[in-house]
């Protein structure tokens, strides 16, 4: 939440609307994040994806961005920032270009691997203010290569690094434009590994944030359109690559806000009859999401949503329902499978449970894969089962709460299978349900599993 806490603050800030009850809450947040950030910084300068790690230079890249961002809203070490633009010049190549060093990235199957990592890098200097010679030769690489771009996300990517027109008109050929809406869709990986829908959410964010910089292009508003409707159910966009990107741009689009002059009633009804629960809009409440719980009857419903003057707004509805379990249809064969088996549902006190947890991955090879595997209540996990799973290199990382165990797998190839074994000792007699595994891709968690919960009993000796 660093970033967006991080943008936010800056938008309020711009807009005059950071009271002081506000300033302590977000820089309270920023600060806790801020140290959390420095934990991933590299020996040397640089970010890497855990702590005491070597530099990666698309991490790297990224730390300069929010760091910069960040140093706007609220003071900052820069030193840490220099360190980063140091480690950043010094594996610049002698034509002004950067290497992508990450080997398991699609962008080298693209053919074009050095215009994508080349443009990201450039535009993060340029947005924490570094302009010197090593930014000077990558733009005029930029500026030879930008017809090389294979796809819109790099192009979108060129489009915000170099910033003239004829990567605009480039950008603005791309898009698909339907009604009021225009989106910019990628064949590739984002820049952390989304793909699909993911990658291509990104893709328009960027396009989206290079046309506002400019401020000319008639798809700006269409650009904005795509991104708004584009958000799921929970507020977010997939993916945090894809999330902060798109709060980038709309908030762009928002420094200059169209503060209704009056107050505006708003009126909410389903199926003719009227939902109270809307605040009018006012210069308080003008940019403030307002979220109302309606009533929905079984079959077709009529939702209406009007106003009484005039102003700019925007609106999501999204539905949820359950099942229980026994109805649950099974799903095609889907990209994760995980699943959790005990070797018993009922043991005494003294005995210790044993689980083998199943992950398999069907794609075609992705980039941190994240297992949370359900610790039953009343039970306590045994560690050295996920230690020896990190010596083995089979898993990066792992973290325990209360409740979940936290595994993280770094490149996972396709057709891979894992089984992760682990005991569980008992605290005291309990009659409980272990909670279901669950498995996601971090950069695209539209492709996620969970497997099915299961009732334990411990009893006493």
């Amino acid at each position: 939440m660093t970033y967006p806490n991080v943008l936010v603050m800056g938008y309020l800030k711009e807009t005059g609307q950071l009271t002081p009850e506000w300033r302590m809450k977000a820089e309270s947040a920023i600060n806790a994040g801020y140290q959390r950030i420095l934990s991933f910084e590299a020996k040397g300068g640089g970010f890497d994806w855990y702590s005491g790690g070597q530099a990666r230079t698309l991490l790297t890249a990224y730390g300069i961005l929010l760091l910069a961002d960040m140093n706007r809203v609220y003071p900052i070490d820069t030193r840490v920032i220099d360190r980063a633009r140091d480690l950043l010049f010094k594996r610049q190549g002698g034509d002004g270009s950067w290497e992508l060093d990450v080997p398991v990235h699609t962008w080298h199957q693209m053919g074009d691997a050095k215009l994508p990592v080349t443009a990201y890098v450039t535009w993060a200097l340029r947005q924490a203010g570094i302009q010197d010679a090593g930014v000077g030769r990558a733009l005029d690489w930029l500026q030879g290569h930008r017809d090389e771009a294979s796809d819109p996300y790099v192009r979108a990517l060129v489009a915000l690094a170099v910033g003239d027109r004829a990567s605009m008109e480039s950008l603005e050929r791309d898009a698909r434009v339907e009604g009021d809406a225009a989106r910019w869709e990628t064949r590739g990986e984002g820049l952390y590994h989304a793909r699909g829908e993911t990658a291509s959410i990104e893709a328009t964010a960027l396009a989206a944030l290079a046309l506002l910089r400019e401020g000319r292009s008639p798809l700006i508003d269409k650009a904005l359109t795509s991104i708004a409707r584009s958000k799921d159910a929970s507020g977010s966009w997939q993916s945090t690559q894809a999330t902060i990107l798109c709060i980038k741009a709309l908030l762009e689009a928002s420094k200059a806000p169209a503060v209704p002059p009056r107050p505006v009633e708003i009126s909410l009804s389903v199926n003719g009859r009227e939902v109270g629960g809307l605040k009018p809009l006012t210069r308080e409440t003008f940019d403030v999401v307002q979220q109302v719980e309606i009533p929905a009857a079984e079959g077709e419903n009529v939702i209406e949503l009007s106003l009484k003057g005039e102003a700019r707004v925007s609106y999501q509805v999204f539905g949820r329902y359950y099942l229980p379990w026994s109805k649950v249809p099974e799903p095609s064969r889907p990209v994760l499978e995980i699943s959790t088996r005990y070797d018993r549902a009922e043991l005494r006190l003294s005995d210790r449970l044993k689980a083998v947890t199943t992950l398999r991955y069907h794609g075609p090879g992705t980039f941190m894969v994240i297992a949370d595997l359900g610790i039953p209540p009343g039970f306590t996990p045994d560690t050295a089962s996920f230690e020896a799973l990190v010596k083995e290199r089979v898993i990066d990382k792992y973290s325990f709460t209360g409740r979940q165990i936290t595994l993280y797998f770094g490149r996972v190839e396709k057709g891979r299978t894992h089984e992760i074994e682990y005991a569980l000792t008992p605290r005291f007699p309990i009659r409980a349900q272990a909670p279901r595994p669950n498995a996601y891709e971090y950069y695209s968690p539209q492709n996620e599993a969970s497997g099915r919960p299961q009732a334990l009993r411990v009893t006493e000796e």
